[in-house]
């Protein structure tokens, strides 16, 4: 049985624990493994590397390819400015309805940091529902051989994630977090005209990369640092729930990373309801709110297979003795449910090999 077979295998029927921490993502770990600077410059063989160097048992998490790829009408114009410190990047769109822009900057063993987003106004929503009429009427062949070639080179080393804003009310991320709830709060009727949209190409997107062969699609979901229960309970779940329904049609299962804070949403049993399969973070103070793992494994479906929880400040700054303790813990803590050991997010360049080891130790010799 390969890697990815044990993996896909446990979030569906559970099994014996196992390791996973959260390697790739953009977050810079593997960057700083591979011995590069950048985490742009870091590629797929890269990350695999890395992950080899552990006894754990990985899911990887790869970006979708640009839709331009799909559509050329839809290929931004890039412009790079790249000095020793940091790369600044600049794209532009035009379209009949006028110019789509953004901006962002990387610093060293960092994913880049947006400093402006493509909608910004309610007159860019024009803008973005002709993009996303052009991106409906795309050849996704392309997607799928852009998949396909991701788990070919993985070849069961892993399981796979494909990652793209499939949530609906992210507006394929167009607009940053404040903007969002401004625009659904403003032109409800046009943001949940373009969600329905954004539906529909979430459905032609994950047909293609369930042919190219992954096995996930990643589910976002807001945090409640901006979003009210009715925000959740009108865009966040009936969206979330026919997007899962959708996947799991297509032989897809739904990941789900929220690593900001979760309660109250987890106490009113909202992400029971999304379809979710693999659901991380229940991770309590510092790093998330929730009031401990136990209280919260009572509150989430027992069907579905939660991933942490041992928090980045804990892996960053702890010894492997002390992170071999957390991680006995864990598994103590999560015994009879389908819980995969992990971080509370994505490892960060900060994090010491040392202690990724430690636990995939604790976990190893937990079983022996």
């Amino acid at each position: 049985m390969t890697k990815r077979d044990k993996f896909l295998e446990y979030v569906r029927n559970g099994g014996d624990v196992f390791c996973s921490p959260q390697i790739g993502g953009g977050a810079g770990f593997d960057t700083r493994l591979a011995g590069k600077e950048w985490v742009s410059e870091t590629n797929l063989n890269d990350t695999m590397t890395v992950i080899a160097q552990f006894d754990i048992i990985p899911l990887l998490n790869v970006g979708l390819c640009d839709l331009g790829e799909c559509n050329p009408a839809l290929a931004w114009k890039e412009k790079v400015d790249k000095d020793k410190d940091r790369i600044t990047r600049e794209y532009f769109l035009n379209t009949p309805k006028g110019v789509l822009s953004k901006k962002s900057v990387e610093e060293k063993y960092s994913s880049a940091f947006n400093l402006k987003y493509p909608v910004e106004n309610i007159s860019d929503l024009d803008i973005f529902e002709y993009y996303l009429d052009v991106a409906l009427d795309s050849d996704f062949s392309r997607a799928e051989l852009f998949t396909r070639e991701i788990c070919s080179f993985v070849a069961g080393r892993a399981a796979v994630s494909i990652q793209w804003p499939v949530q609906p009310y992210e507006l394929l991320c167009f607009p940053d977090t404040v903007h969002t709830v401004l625009l659904a709060s403003d032109c409800p009727e046009k943001f949940l005209k373009l969600m329905d949209k954004i539906l529909v190409l979430d459905e032609k997107l994950m047909a293609a990369v369930a042919k190219g062969g992954a096995d996930f699609i990643f589910l976002g979901g807001p945090g409640v640092e901006m979003l009210s229960p009715q925000y959740y309970q009108r865009y966040i779940i009936p969206y979330s729930q026919q997007v899962s329904e959708t996947a799991h049609r297509l032989g897809l299962m739904v990941y789900a990373h929220i690593c900001s804070p979760i309660e109250p949403f987890l106490s009113m049993g909202f992400y029971n309801q999304m379809g979710i399969d693999l659901f991380e973070t229940l991770s309590p103070p510092p790093v998330g709110n929730v009031q401990s793992l136990k209280d919260a494994l009572e509150k989430i479906d027992r069907q579905i297979c939660t991933r942490g929880n041992l928090g980045l400040d804990a892996l960053i700054n702890d010894s492997p003795e002390i992170i071999r303790e957390k991680t006995l813990r864990i598994i103590e803590e999560t015994k009879g449910r389908k819980h995969i050991i992990a971080a509370s997010d994505y490892l960060v360049s900060q994090v010491p090999a040392e202690n990724i080891i430690a636990m995939a130790d604790a976990v190893r010799g937990k079983l022996l």
